[in-house]
């Protein structure tokens, strides 16, 4: 939900979340730990991308926040990031999740319009509670 003073989730709990992921067992963790999440009332999953772009211009997809891998096939998390900032549909909050820790990827991300930028855990308690967090404080 945007309050016309930056970005604010405040404390509803319908959000919907899109999930642009192309591995599926990390697919499968961030599900897990968003339905942990009560805020979160639905997610969406895109496999790139395109397939997130193709979403979101059709209308079927009005997220309150995204979650992003870096790195996917045909279009990577870099790219998806520009793009977003392009449309003015997409003024929602971006967390770039990924298995990198290179500060060079946080930095490009940044740059790109990320609000955050995590590194994937490896427990699903872990992600649970850094998604949590990212979202409460965007």
């Amino acid at each position: 939900a945007m309050d016309g003073s930056g970005l604010e989730l405040g404390g509803d709990s319908d959000l919907q979340v899109l999930v642009v992921e192309d591995d599926d067992a990390d697919a499968f963790l961030i599900r897990s730990a968003l339905r942990r999440n009560p805020r979160v009332s639905q997610m969406v999953l895109a496999h790139d991308g395109i397939e997130a772009l193709e979403l979101l211009d059709s209308g079927l997809v009005v997220p309150d926040i995204a979650i992003m891998d870096l790195h996917m096939p045909r279009k990577n998390g870099f790219s998806l990031l520009v793009e977003l900032r392009c449309r003015p549909c997409a003024d929602f909050p971006a967390i770039v999740l990924s298995s990198s820790s290179a500060s060079t990827d946080n930095a490009r991300s940044r740059l790109r319009g990320a609000d955050r930028f995590l590194t994937k855990p490896d427990s699903i308690d872990e992600l649970h509670r850094l998604l949590s967090d990212a979202m409460a404080n965007i």
